[in-house]
């Protein structure tokens, strides 16, 4: 009987120490501070990085062309002068006789190299010529944004400008013998609203 009771008493004591540390376990666990979870995507996205993602469209010659180091239009995948010393004139379409709109129509001609053409075919006017050329990404973003360089629009109206003006969406269908912007357009669009969706984030200069 003795034997029992002894038997009895340590199993007792075996069984409330195996309960003590699982008490213990969990009380340690609670007590652990939280694993650190990554960024999230809209974290993530305030460093600039949603700008760069579309960039190079901006950077592409069929907008460089237009957005280029001096007082006239480049032409081609090189970006040389345009020929004929065409100059951007007062109001960015052209000067005297040489408009743009003297061979420039609102639609590219058929056949490699031959002019191209959307509406409104102009340079940005001289008193916000919207140069990009040596910018860099950050300056680039900052510049697209701002009011006095991007003939005063607000971020929305440049959204809609980038992604629906008839003579932007050119670049998509620039004409024989010319290379596209390199993001496809919905691409691109859905990567300018996210853009805009994060607050138009800019990247560190």
């Amino acid at each position: 009987m003795k034997k029992v009771q002894i038997n009895f008493f340590l199993a007792s004591l075996i069984l409330c120490g195996f309960i003590a540390a699982l008490w213990f376990s969990h009380s340690a666990a609670a007590a652990e501070p939280p694993v650190p979870t990554k960024p999230s995507a809209a974290a993530a996205s305030g460093d600039g990085t949603l700008f760069v993602a579309f960039v190079s469209v901006l950077r592409s010659p069929r907008c460089m062309n237009c957005h280029s180091k001096g007082d006239f239009p480049r032409q081609g995948d090189d970006g040389h002068p345009h020929t004929m010393n065409i100059r951007r004139g007062a109001t960015g379409s052209g000067v005297t006789s040489v408009k743009c709109s003297t061979c420039h129509q609102d639609h590219n001609l058929d056949g490699a190299h031959l002019p191209p053409g959307a509406p409104g075919w102009r340079l940005p006017p001289p008193g916000m010529p919207m140069i990009w050329q040596g910018l860099t990404d950050a300056q680039l973003c900052e510049s697209i944004k701002d009011p006095k360089q991007n003939r005063n629009r607000n971020v929305s109206q440049l959204v809609e400008h980038l992604t629906e003006d008839k003579l932007v969406m050119w670049g998509w269908n620039p004409g024989e013998g010319r290379t596209p912007v390199p993001i496809p357009h919905d691409e691109f669009s859905a990567k300018v609203k996210q853009w805009q969706a994060a607050g138009a984030p800019c990247p560190a200069n």
